[in-house]
């Protein structure tokens, strides 16, 4: 008992799992746990405590998630594959650690190993949250395989034994049985909560995010092993969210996808499963300056991060390269239609950007203006609502520091397109018909390039990169494919097969994985960049 208390108290600080981070208390019982339906739900809660950690997270592949012309030097060794940014020994900026990840995969366990001891819970209630426990564990599993690759598969919420890694492919297939378990999940809309209201929040597994996860574990394994087995059924459970069978998923029009997916309304049929992002859950009373929550909001700036006009010129004019960047026609070129409405919505006046030249007036005894210059910057507008810091005792000026809405890890359209490429990728010309259900809410007309299977592919990967610009998918879908020479950078360049069989493309595993697991070892790749 006084095992669960500490959980439930700190969130959890501790785990059973000795191979991870710390030494196991003599003995572990649950007795007197579980007796009703409200201690389930809290340790619920402790695990969605760490989803926003597993789904978004700083982990390399966030910066490399960032599509654009120039990043902040501090994080430039990301984009080079530099060893002294990647090795956890050398880094000041690196985030690798995986502690976070097994604490969740801990706390689903002591749920669905404990479903013996459920008392004054209905059987429907009992699967309802073992479910999410399950869904949980899947989703945990899957983000290490994507981040990592090779990871340890748990034995259990009492095991203490030392744990090596299994290979990637091993750890997406326990995310699949994970996630087949979570299958008894009902759609979004009968999802409810102890007390019997609705649940309208969407970090709530339902029957779509489940479908949706093993659309994009099978997707994953896909790319992994290039079996077409896997392909259709990533296709398969897609199409399950896609055509209405697993709930009801639209996509929003055009104005409605800035407000209600990515703005602070946090209510949207396209929407399948996000991390809430609600001000008032997370303590920012002392943050003074603008917090990047996705790898696109690295490219915020005027006029959402600030309204002063100096900004622009600063971007402008930022000749040695300090500042995270991209230029105008770069996003011309992403998005090469004119028509596009994604050039409109997406970006803050687009090529029309101007900002005050000065010179120095004797006169005046200030700098005056003289004329205007165009920005050969772009602003991204996708994201428009901010949080201000309102601790006026602690900072005077009330900066933003945050953007006011979810993180959406999965929406309908992102599913759409991952449903083509799968098609794609099994040669069917139906993946067309996805790409013009896209293309057609971003105001273009019907793709009609050519449909073998790499021009689909790579028409697919294109209209994913412009789609989903900035929200965290950009070096998964570059991995996915196996276009990592095309788009990355530096060292990315000179990589061979066998550096890629050798975990190049992956996260190093962190120095505190080894502190208490003899079996533990580091990715080969990373052995020999010292």
């Amino acid at each position: 008992m006084k095992k669960i208390l500490i959980l439930l108290l700190f969130v959890p600080l501790f785990s059973c799992n000795d191979w991870l981070t710390v030494e196991p208390e003599d003995s572990v019982t649950f007795v007197n746990y579980f007796k009703n339906e409200e201690e389930l739900k809290a340790l619920h809660n402790g695990i969605a405590s760490y989803m926003k950690n597993i789904c978004v997270g700083d982990q390399p592949q966030f910066y490399n998630s960032l599509d654009a012309d120039n990043i902040k030097w501090t994080y430039q060794g990301f984009w080079t594959l530099d060893p002294d940014t990647y090795l956890p020994e050398e880094s000041m900026v690196l985030n690798v650690s995986w502690a976070n990840f097994y604490e969740a995969i801990y706390m689903a366990n002591v749920i669905i190993e404990n479903e013996y001891r459920f008392e004054n819970i209905s059987k429907e209630r009992a699967e309802f949250w073992l479910g999410q426990a399950h869904f949980s564990k899947a989703m945990t599993y899957f983000r290490l395989a994507q981040i990592w690759g090779d990871a340890p598969i748990s034995k259990g919420s009492e095991s203490i034994a030392p744990e090596g890694k299994r290979p990637a492919l091993e750890v997406l297939e326990e995310a699949a049985k994970e996630a087949k378990l979570a299958l008894t999940l009902p759609t979004y809309d009968q999802l409810r909560d102890v007390d019997g209201k609705q649940i309208t929040s969407k970090q709530y597994a339902s029957l779509g995010t489940v479908n949706t996860l093993l659309a994009n574990i099978y997707a994953w394994m896909g790319g992994l092993t290039h079996e077409e087995k896997y392909w259709k059924e990533a296709e398969s459970y897609a199409s399950e969210v896609i055509e209405g069978r697993a709930g009801a998923y639209d996509l929003e029009s055009i104005d409605g996808l800035i407000t209600n997916v990515f703005g602070k309304a946090r209510s949207s049929v396209e929407t399948i499963f996000c991390i809430d992002n609600d001000p008032i859950d997370i303590d920012r009373q002392y943050e003074t300056r603008f917090k990047a929550e996705l790898p696109g909001q690295m490219l915020m700036t005027y006029p959402y991060t600030t309204t002063d006009e100096s900004a622009i010129a600063l971007l402008a004019e930022d000749y040695w390269d300090d500042y995270t960047k991209i230029y105008v026609e770069t996003v011309e070129s992403i998005y090469p239609d004119e028509n596009d409405a994604r050039r409109r919505e997406f970006w803050y006046q687009l090529g029309e950007l101007t900002y005050p030249l000065t010179e120095w007036d004797d006169e005046v005894g200030d700098f005056v203006e003289v004329g205007r210059e165009a920005s050969p910057c772009a602003h991204i507008a996708k994201w428009r609502d901010v949080i201000i810091q309102e601790n006026t005792q602690f900072v005077q000026d009330r900066p933003v520091i945050a953007t006011d809405g979810d993180w959406i890890v999965w929406r309908l359209a992102d599913l759409i397109l991952l449903r083509a490429e799968c098609r794609a990728n099994l040669g069917l010309t139906t993946a067309v018909d996805d790409l013009n259900r896209v293309r057609a809410r971003a105001e273009l007309t019907d793709y009609d390039g050519p449909t073998d299977k790499e021009s689909l592919r790579q028409e697919v990967f294109d209209e994913r990169r412009r789609e989903l610009f900035g929200e965290g998918q950009f070096y998964f879908d570059i991995v996915r494919n196996g276009y990592y020479k095309k788009y990355l950078r530096g060292k990315f360049q000179e990589l061979t097969d066998q550096d890629i069989k050798n975990g190049a493309l992956y996260a190093p595993v962190s120095s505190g994985a080894f502190e208490k697991n003899t079996l533990m070892t580091q990715n080969t790749y990373w052995q020999w960049q010292k």
